[in-house]
């Protein structure tokens, strides 16, 4: 098969994809700034850079790419999170017009007169591309449901995955789809999973650092990552060097930032007994026993303000800690005997004043965690410094524009380290880096840039629902199972293998 992974490149048939229109996933969810009175604008294009060549290419060969993407995250249609903003960076990264196919609540599907084959292939003719508008308007899309894919199949011929940005989610524009068309990789995506597969052979240590905004998802990622053994992916299944490391962890270390951080203090605070307060400083003891009911400010704005406290959020970290942290507050080494590291000192906003190095212990009732503190930094710092394998997704502070310095701190101390393989995955991790770059007027050594952030993290554990979806579909391909329409196309993929 075609691929490191059996699954098709898209590049390898385009003279076979001709003519045909292909449902072409991108990840073009960039992230925004905007002022009190003005309309959203793109801060970081990265992403939208990184797709253009490939659907470029695709253009260019005769192949009429539908395009689809997400923004934001919506549930069910939401106007504010349309493509509109995109639209004017997106035409000129592929040199075309560019046309969203709107999105009509009431029938809870495409618009009818732009949403179909005719309309499509009449764009494309006239040198416009269409875009299908925020893909998550659809409520069966992030279910990965069949109504959308059976709407989809009526008006696409086939299925181009270049979205490594949601390679760690099953859609029915990733998933669902293929039961019924077959699915390619991008180059995108191609590029993407080789780079991958670097990061998948052990090098130890391992360190991987969880930081940004999405507190669940990482939280389940970071299980998973802890589960993986050196033999877990498929390419080091059979390595015999690897023979005598069965059952061995494939990483040895986990750094927290971000928003993270509240998850974890409150799990510590909230699973503290008194058995775990033994050999304490009295006045610690009591700090920490004062602490069980404290009530942060937060990143988190809704009624009432502060911290949203989430409860699975919560045993997930607890469920975490008891398993790979064993209270880090209670020794003096925080790496002995660990795999989860926690920050060991925060900055914390209290009323108007900044404070740098606050203990555990030392929080107080309406404290704002915006960063981890200057012990931890240099902690951080010493843990990736010896590294040989090195993955990190998102910003360390809760506001990647005004808490920036523990983010800055990692990305100076992982430019340093010449040795590991390394990668950085997420639209905000890649804008913290380009904006770090461009204010210190130095390119900064942080190995492969990652479009994806969560897929990252996955990718460090286990291979991609998108990549295994891929993969069946070859197969069900070369077996015949989408029938004579493309017939062409399976003869072409065994000339391939002669």
């Amino acid at each position: 098969m075609d691929g490191i992974l059996g699954y098709l490149k898209a590049t390898d048939y385009l003279p076979e994809l001709e003519g045909r229109i292909a449902l072409v996933k991108s990840d073009l969810n960039v992230p925004f700034t905007s002022g009190d009175d003005k309309p959203p604008m793109v801060a970081d294009p990265f992403r939208i850079l990184q797709a253009a060549p490939f659907i470029r290419e695709l253009i260019n060969a005769g192949i009429i790419p539908l395009l689809v993407t997400h923004l934001g995250r919506p549930k069910g249609y939401n106007p504010s999170l349309t493509l509109d903003p995109i639209i004017g960076h997106l035409s000129g990264a592929i040199e075309k017009n560019v046309e969203i196919i709107r999105f009509d609540p009431e029938r809870v599907m495409f618009n009818s007169r732009q949403f179909n084959p005719d309309y499509i292939r009449g764009l494309f003719k006239d040198g416009v591309i269409p875009i299908l508008d925020n893909i998550r308007f659809h409520t069966d899309e992030i279910k990965n449901r069949d109504t959308l894919a059976r709407a989809l199949v009526s008006v696409v011929n086939l299925s181009i995955q270049n979205s490594f940005g949601t390679a760690h989610r099953k859609e029915t524009t990733s998933n669902r789809i293929h039961e019924y068309i077959p699915g390619l990789a991008g180059s995108l995506l191609v590029d993407e999973i080789e780079s991958h597969a670097k990061t998948k052979r052990p090098g130890s240590p391992y360190v991987v650092i969880v930081g940004g905004d999405k507190v669940e998802d990482s939280l389940q990622l970071m299980r998973a990552i802890f589960r993986a053994e050196k033999t877990t992916h498929w390419s080091n299944m059979f390595n015999p060097e690897l023979n005598l490391q069965i059952g061995e962890r494939l990483v040895d270390y986990v750094l927290v930032g971000g928003h993270l951080m509240y998850a974890f203090v409150y799990a510590q605070l909230t699973m503290l007994k008194e058995e775990n307060l033994r050999g304490l400083p009295g006045d610690v003891k009591k700090d920490l026993r004062g602490l069980r009911e404290v009530k942060l400010k937060g990143y988190d704005s809704s009624e009432g303000g502060g911290y949203q406290y989430d409860t699975e959020e919560i045993n997930l970290a607890q469920g975490l800690l008891r398993l790979y942290n064993n209270f880090q507050f209670r020794d003096t080494n925080p790496l002995e005997g660990r795999r989860l590291i926690v920050p060991v000192d925060y900055v914390v906003k209290r009323g108007d004043t900044i404070f740098r190095s606050v203990q555990l212990n030392e929080l107080l009732d309406d404290d704002e965690i915006v960063d981890f503190g200057d012990r931890t930094k240099d902690l951080y710092a010493s843990v990736v410094d010896k590294a040989k394998t090195i993955v990190w997704n998102g910003p360390l502070g809760v506001d990647d524009e005004r808490y920036i310095e523990g983010t800055r701190r990692l990305i100076d101390s992982i430019h340093a380290n010449k040795e590991a393989v390394k990668e950085i995955g997420g639209g905000s991790t890649n804008f913290m880096t380009s904006a770090y770059e461009k204010e210190s007027g130095r390119k900064f050594d942080m190995g492969f840039r990652s479009t994806g952030g969560g897929s990252t993290l996955l990718e460090t554990a286990y291979d991609s629902p998108v990549t295994i979806s891929l993969i069946m579909s070859a197969r069900k391909l070369l077996e015949g199972g989408y029938g004579i329409p493309y017939e062409t196309l399976r003869k072409a993929v065994i000339r391939r293998q002669l």
